[in-house]
């Protein structure tokens, strides 16, 4: 079968520029190559993994990933790839009519040997070589049947029998890609044993488990009849969200797109056919979970309200599922996470700000109008919204955060690659600081944060000199109720407040409203030497509400320290010079009586979830 070179020679598919136009990307060449030229081939023998993508015998869209070694692809003949791989395969068809079957769709859909144009089976390929962080892509249509050899010698009845395939394709067209978001690992074959754990809907424990550790899942998506696609998306672990899991509400995963190359190949596809087929390899374990279903493209204001800091995300609602024990015939040790890997993003839902977010076009403008040094590192800032910018006072609530959007003055525009700073490539410049101050204390518009110096929005607010100007965009106000004090259930008698650092903000914005509503306020508060000044700050403001203070003090004190500790111990603050344990935390208060409100590092906020299980415990996240 010859490429068909009239189709891959077109421009861009309706698709890809309807999402060109969406966002505004200025018009180039597609830059896809017919055919398979030769210097491709070469470099695909020596990669260790395939990806494929095709319709399975169900009529969905499905992926694989295959290989472990150099060699699975190689260029067989003028634009034709050869894939060799072993596997194992549940059945072996006895009659005239039967089929193969197995753990893996889209081998089962290979395997059917059905062509319904005449034209072969549509397949799209991706080869893979994470270890020198490489990949190309591939889309055409099987050639020929698919040979399948046995290895052993037991009867051709005989279930889960080893065998030798191999898939010829032939290729319309290929595309190199970047090395962005892929996450270096060395590839080892493995002899696996695959085992078919569950096909049904909604995801098992294990499956949202597998999910919420992949840092790697490949997508395949169509044009139609006309072509297929397949790609690799890598992120930190968890970068997938799982926005909901049951009966009523359906399977449905929700994940950022990342800046690229601004092609838009999957996401045209999507666009104009919404069929997906989504893989989960898991490097350690070799189990896989395979998924089919039906995605959205969310731009600007409908990503944001799913999942915030996200200019474009994809939302896919799940119609099948294969979860594999032990399916990967090969196993990968992690070397080095890719360095464009942005931060997780959570979903709306889980932080609890959907409902405060106003349209882009609403949004407000805030100006930085002091600024308070208090350590070598943490400064307060107050911000004002001008007189006029509302016709109503902006309002919030004690312990609510603010999300500010410093892009106008920090975004750098696109660029395809940025290995000088390859973190600020997908940085939006969305910071979401928690208030640290009351509602209204401070004059109605008027609010305040105090943040520790991290980063370029941070670096930007503590070069800002009185009399300069720095107006901000005020994204909006949000935070979940069940974090605030004021939301103590009326059973609990004792609230304690855990806290580490700069994670002491949301104390700082109720403690007064807590104290005046009749609350028993203690405070556990852990806090290096070189912060003991923001100790003194905070205690000097809430020292007279007759509230328990515990300061937990790490690190070194120098003379300046021993001072500003003597200074606590006088502000009616208890100090110990160590560091926060489960008996200081659970002694405080009544066990069945109590409520602890947690914003702490990560390490803490762990031991805290294991000292105090079964407890009421609130959260508030230190990392967004």
């Amino acid at each position: 079968m010859q490429p068909d070179y009239d189709r891959v020679l077109s421009e861009w598919h309706p698709g890809e520029e309807a999402m060109h136009r969406l966002l505004q990307v200025p018009y180039e060449d597609n830059p896809t190559a017919p055919g398979l030229p030769a210097a491709y081939g070469l470099w695909m023998s020596q990669s260790p993994l395939v990806a494929l993508g095709t319709i399975g015998i169900d009529g969905r869209v499905w992926t694989t990933l295959l290989g472990g070694a150099p060699g699975t692809a190689t260029a067989a003949a003028d634009s034709v790839l050869r894939v060799k791989f072993q596997t194992r395969l549940e059945s072996r068809p006895a009659e005239p009519g039967d089929r193969w079957t197995g753990t893996d769709p889209v081998l089962e859909g290979l395997l059917c040997d059905e062509d319904t144009d005449g034209r072969g089976r549509l397949v799209s390929g991706l080869v893979i070589d994470l270890e020198h962080r490489g990949r190309v892509k591939i889309a055409g249509r099987l050639l020929g049947g698919i040979m399948v050899e046995r290895l052993t010698k037991t009867p051709p009845s005989e279930a889960d029998e080893p065998v030798d395939v191999e898939v010829n394709v032939a290729v319309d067209e290929t595309l190199g890609n970047c090395p962005k978001y892929l996450n270096k690992r060395v590839i080892t074959p493995y002899e696996s044993s695959p085992q078919l754990i569950t096909d049904s809907l909604p995801l098992s424990a294990e499956a949202i488990a597998l999910i919420g550790r992949s840092d790697t899942f490949l997508i395949s998506s169509r044009h139609g009849d006309h072509s297929m696609d397949t790609n690799i998306r890598g992120g930190a672990p968890g970068f997938v969200r799982v926005f909901s899991n049951s009966e009523t509400e359906g399977v449905t995963l929700v994940y950022p797109e990342y800046s690229g190359n601004r092609l838009y190949q999957t996401l045209g596809n999507i666009t104009s056919d919404r069929a997906v087929g989504v893989t989960f390899p898991d490097f350690d374990t070799g189990d896989v979970l395979y998924l089919a279903g039906r995605a959205e493209v969310l731009i600007g204001d409908a990503a944001q309200s799913v999942l915030p800091h996200s200019n474009i995300a994809v939302r896919i609602e799940i119609e099948a599922v294969h979860l594999v024990r032990d399916g990967l015939p090969f196993r990968g040790t992690l070397l080095d996470p890719s360095p464009y890997n942005p931060p997780v993003r959570r979903l709306a839902r889980e932080v609890g700000d959907s409902s405060q977010q106003p349209r882009s076009a609403d949004r407000l403008v805030a100006s930085l109008i002091h600024k308070l040094p208090i350590t070598p590192t943490i400064s307060r800032y107050t911000f004002r919204f001008p007189p006029g910018e509302s016709s109503t006072p902006v309002q919030w609530r004690a312990g609510q955060h603010v999300s500010l959007d410093f892009s106008d003055r920090l975004d750098r525009g696109w660029s395809h690659m940025r290995d000088h700073d390859p973190s600020s490539l997908n940085d939006d410049f969305i910071r979401t600081f928690t208030v640290s101050s009351e509602p209204n204390a401070l004059g109605s518009n008027v609010f305040e944060i105090t943040v520790r110096e991290h980063g370029p929005v941070t670096r930007l607010l503590s070069r800002w000199t009185p009399g300069s100007d720095l107006a901000v965009t005020v994204v909006g106000f949000g935070g979940e109720d069940d974090t605030r004090y004021a939301n103590t259930q009326p059973d609990a008698d004792d609230v304690v407040v855990v806290a580490s650092g700069i994670g002491i903000t949301p104390f700082m914005a109720q403690a007064h409203a807590a104290h005046e509503s009749g609350l028993s306020l203690t405070l556990l508060w852990s806090v290096r030497a070189e912060d003991l000044p923001l100790a003194v700050d905070v205690i000097e403001q809430v020292g007279q509400l007759g509230m328990a203070i515990t300061v937990f003090l790490t690190g070194h004190l120098d003379t300046d320290g021993d001072a500003q500790l003597r200074t606590l111990e006088q502000l009616g603050a208890r100090t110990h010079t160590r560091r926060m344990t489960e008996a200081d935390i659970k002694a405080v208060g009544r066990v069945g009586r109590r409520q602890f409100y947690v914003c702490t590092t990560p390490p803490l906020h762990d031991a805290v979830v294991e000292w105090l299980a079964g407890e009421d415990i609130r959260f508030e996240a230190f990392d967004y």
